[in-house]
């Protein structure tokens, strides 16, 4: 369905394809993914607090807006957690799939994201959600796919190894 998402974000699909299908289809993916990432985290957390006998909070997942000292997994993340969120408590209006034109035979579409629309807290303003918005650009939030490409083969991928080293020396 996509390129190489962490490069242009480009969603190409057979041409013709029905719009509607092609939405729901960039919105599940994308929902499975933030999703399964908030849950990998949940369960990091539990491992943290096992293993290290103490209450590590999901805030400390979440860093503050000026916390440029927190971890890029953690701030950059923090971002995608607020999309899971507003998948998850609001109904994801500030994601739109963008039909782009035709290219070799193939329809082309784009996600974008609409700060404008963003809820992803429970009050649904845009100052609540300030905080999941902080450590990613405008830019970079505009164009959610190659944003996701990026966190995941960089950052996800970092995490996890080391993650999984601090544990083989820190067995409960």
């Amino acid at each position: 369905m996509c390129d190489n998402i962490s490069t242009t974000g480009t969603v190409i699909v057979e041409q013709g394809a029905d719009e509607t299908d092609v939405e729901n289809e960039v919105y599940r993916r994308v929902h499975n993914y933030v999703s399964s990432l908030y849950s990998y985290n949940e369960q990091i957390r539990s491992i943290l607090n096992k293993r290290l006998n103490q209450h590590i909070r999901k805030g400390q997942f979440l860093p503050a807006r000026d916390d440029k000292a927190a971890p890029d997994y953690a701030r950059r993340g923090t971002f995608l957690w607020g999309l899971r969120n507003d998948f998850q408590h609001g109904d994801y209006w500030c994601l739109k799939v963008k039909y782009e034109g035709t290219q070799d035979g193939s329809d082309c579409y784009q996600l974008y994201f609409q700060k404008q629309d963003f809820e992803a807290t429970p009050k649904g303003d845009l100052d609540s959600a300030g905080d999941y918005l902080a450590h990613a650009p405008d830019e970079d939030q505009r164009y959610p796919l190659p944003y996701i490409g990026d966190f995941h083969r960089n950052l996800f991928s970092e995490f996890e190894n080391a993650f999984e080293e601090w544990c083989s020396k820190n067995r409960a």
